[in-house]
């Protein structure tokens, strides 16, 4: 077994600094190191501790555990399950009652009814124009010129009466629109102002057809109805009172002067008067939908 070279000591002539160094240290012998932890310290009996040798190898790829391949499908982690937990059930709210009917509960008529309603007015108008023109012929009244519209007015008042009174809208509708045509007529006989039908048709539809709807929802106390009949009421006045101030006072087609030069402006005030209130009427029902 080889032994290690104990360290020579220093020669007499070196410096005082170095010996006081040396005279400081203190030699640790091999014995004592032979069992520190240090791995650099080489045991009793063995040579001089050799560094291992460190040998560089290439690194390899390490294939990916996540890795997919076609044949081998991934495996999916299984889902937590977690604790069911009862909701509490909603509240049903209960259903809105139905609304209050508006209108009263009146009886439909079945076409065979209807039929025998008009029947009976057909007849009743029949009996009233025979008794009229036999009043006529015998009283020896000359009706040629001016009293012919009677031939219209009075079977549409008959028709507005009893359809009144028993048979509804039947007779009602149909005599509102006789009576305003003849009402036309007669104005029109009289005075000679036939050029009047260039707006006058509306005093006929809608204002007739409106007047007996009318007349039939005060009947039957159907609001739905009457709303219906007052909506073409005031249409066919409105076309009526636009066609005058067109026709009458601004192209004159009939030649007469009605209400003078106060008319003639009066009646395009009260136009944009009645514009106005239907606009501010509109702009009130539009806030409250």
């Amino acid at each position: 077994m080889s032994k290690r070279k104990r360290a020579s000591r220093p020669e007499p002539d070196e410096s005082s600094d170095d010996a006081s160094v040396q005279d400081n240290m203190v030699h640790v012998s091999s014995d004592l190191l032979s069992g520190s932890p240090d791995i650099f310290a080489a045991r009793k009996g063995e040579g001089p501790a050799q560094e291992p040798e460190v040998t560089e190898e290439p690194l390899q790829p390490v294939a990916s555990s996540l890795s997919l391949t076609p044949d081998e499908p991934a495996e999916e982690p299984a889902a937590v399950e977690e604790p069911a937990t009862e909701e509490p059930a909603a509240e049903v709210p209960a259903p809105a009652p139905p609304p209050a009917p508006f209108v009263n509960a009146v009886p439909q008529a079945y076409p065979g009814q209807r039929r025998g309603a008009s029947s009976t007015a057909i007849g009743i108008v029949l009996v009233v124009i025979g008794i009229f023109a036999l009043v006529i012929v015998m009283s020896g009244v000359d009706l040629t010129e001016t009293g012919w519209p009677l031939f219209i007015i009075i079977p549409g008042l008959t028709l507005t009466i009893i359809g009144f009174l028993s048979l509804g809208g039947v007779a009602t509708i149909p005599g509102g629109i006789l009576t305003m045509l003849g009402i036309v007529l007669a104005y029109s006989n009289s005075t000679g102002d036939w050029p009047i039908w260039a707006y006058g048709w509306s005093l006929v539809i809608p204002f007739g057809l409106g007047l007996g709807m009318y007349l039939q929802a005060l009947r039957d106390h159907d609001q739905m109805a009457l709303r219906t009949g007052r909506t073409l009421l005031f249409v066919g006045l409105m076309i009526f009172l636009i066609g005058f101030v067109l026709f009458e006072s601004i192209l004159g087609i009939s030649g007469r002067d009605y209400f003078g030069p106060v008319g003639k402006a009066a009646l395009p005030v009260l136009l944009i008067l009645v514009g106005i209130i239907l606009l501010v009427r509109s702009m009130q029902r539009s806030r409250k939908t």
